[in-house]
């Protein structure tokens, strides 16, 4: 499931509130201020020294002190000095404290500033974050989704062409370009081919000769879903790659909800692939239960109310030749209801929810020889360790139903021996009878049932060994890989 992270709040006018109220306070007039006193600190000093010697003078005269001149003149200067001093160092006490309260609001603004800035990049990356999951959560298909993996990286590291690999059980493969053609990727991609290393980790990879990636670089970005690598990003720049460090997470994030919507996408695909081949296999059943009752039972009893018109004649003109005629019904008829029984049977309808897979197909395998009078070993300990996908389930039940089916109708078997086994980095189910036997070379190529699970197999790259023959009953062994679903790591390759 991808979660989507809402950005920060927004005003009808697509912009932050913060940011609204940051702008005005950049609009608002910040220059210092001066006190208007202070450019007239001198005059001032000047003009109280001078009222001081005029107030020393005239209560010298009012009081009619008799001082010499000299000592009159010099108290005079001290005060009138003192005076200006006291006014000049006041003023600029008072404007240097203007000036260092002035320079604390320029600082906080700066900070302020710096604030909204951060505040902008963060609201901008959860934006594109919530695009991401958005767009990821939209995307119907796997393929929908893995065109429009690559827009996103390219917001945040501009390229001139972009690459996605994904891995598979065995390689990894091109899924996705922009950009530039194959020959383009290809002489892209062996520019920067010595920069790569095996660590699973984000890289900046640049051209040897050009440390600085002036010229241009390669982006290397992991995709992981949990510990689980999907595959990788490459982006193609043209110049220099200036990211911060909060760009380089953001592009970690982004590819890591581009490999968990991978992920799911592939196993919704898988589901749905599943349902289709089980409905598939369901009508293909129908259809051969229908030609079964129609070749095999409408035509008897189609026969059999034939004979019915002609035994009335016999009823009077020939009774034994009649009795004859019903005694030989007798075990036709036994054949007819075993036959009916085993369409039914067929139709009963397959219940792995309640059962699981391995209890549902024991379950058949049992009922099923016992509609046929056999004998029935079933070990199946090899199946109840091995992590199944819904189309190998569906896979493995039809192998075995078409294996039970053709020995019910060709073999005439007693015994019937079902085993599943680990082997050779798959699994092994081994289905064994003690019937009549036939030459595989010679009977493969007409039989529809042996030809159909060929098929199968080849799709899931499987194999089916036949074992038997004429007279020594027959061994079926269908083989399925499984070793990258039991490992559960894709265990790729990169190769061009």
């Amino acid at each position: 499931m991808v979660a989507v992270v809402a950005p920060l709040a927004q005003d009808a006018g697509g912009v932050h509130p913060l940011i609204v109220q940051q702008r005005r306070h950049e609009q608002t007039d910040v220059a210092p201020s001066r006190s208007p006193l202070l450019p007239w600190r001198w005059w001032l000093g000047g003009a109280i020294a001078l009222t001081f010697a005029v107030g020393r003078l005239v209560e010298a005269s009012l009081l009619r002190e008799l001082r010499a001149g000299p000592q009159l003149f010099f108290e005079t200067v001290v005060w009138g000095i003192m005076g200006a001093l006291a006014v000049w160092i006041t003023l600029t006490w008072a404007s240097r404290q203007e000036r260092r309260h002035q320079a604390e609001l320029e600082a906080v603004l700066e900070q302020q500033q710096e604030l909204n800035r951060q505040l902008q990049r963060t609201n901008a990356q959860l934006a594109l974050l919530s695009e991401v999951n958005r767009s990821l959560a939209a995307s119907a298909s796997l393929d929908e989704l893995l065109d429009i993996v690559l827009l996103f990286p390219q917001r945040l590291a501009p390229s001139e062409a972009s690459a996605l690999w994904l891995h598979d059980a065995t390689e990894a493969i091109l899924a996705r370009t922009t950009g530039g053609t194959a020959e383009q990727l290809r002489e892209l991609r062996k520019r920067y081919a010595g920069g790569f290393n095996d660590e699973q980790t984000t890289q900046l990879v640049t051209a040897p000769g050009d440390p600085d990636g002036l010229a241009g670089a390669c982006v290397r970005l992991p995709i992981y879903d949990g510990a689980i690598r999907v595959g990788w990003i490459e982006l193609y720049t043209k110049g220099k790659v200036s990211l911060e460090a909060d760009d380089w997470s953001l592009l970690e994030t982004i590819a890591g909800e581009i490999g968990e919507a991978i992920t799911g996408a592939r196993r919704r695909t898988r589901e749905e692939r599943s349902i289709y081949e089980l409905e598939r296999a369901i009508a293909e059943e129908r259809a051969r239960i229908a030609r079964d009752i129609h070749d095999g039972l409408a035509q008897t009893l189609a026969f059999r109310r034939m004979r019915v018109d002609l035994w009335l004649d016999w009823l009077n003109e020939d009774p034994e030749r009649l009795r004859a005629e019903l005694v030989a019904l007798k075990p036709a008829l036994r054949d007819q209801i075993t036959e009916l029984r085993r369409a039914i049977f067929a139709l009963r309808p397959i219940q792995f929810d309640e059962f699981g897979f391995v209890g549902e197909l024991q379950r058949y395998i049992i009922e099923f020889g016992n509609q046929h009078g056999w004998e029935t070993e079933v070990d199946l300990g090899g199946l109840s360790v091995a992590l199944l996908s819904p189309q190998l389930e569906a896979t493995l039940f039809r192998l075995v139903q078409e294996a039970l089916t053709n020995a019910a109708k060709h073999a005439n078997a007693t015994t019937v021996t079902v085993q599943s086994t680990h082997i050779d980095g798959g699994l092994q189910l081994t289905i064994r009878d003690n019937g009549r036997g036939f030459d595989p070379g010679a009977s493969e190529g007409s039989q529809l049932g042996l030809r159909q699970m060929r098929e199968r197999l080849t799709t899931l790259h499987g194999r089916l060994t036949i074992l038997s023959q004429r007279g020594a009953g027959a061994e079926l062994r269908v083989w399925l890989p499984i070793e990258p679903i039991l490992a559960g790591q894709p265990g790729a390759e990169e190769r061009l």
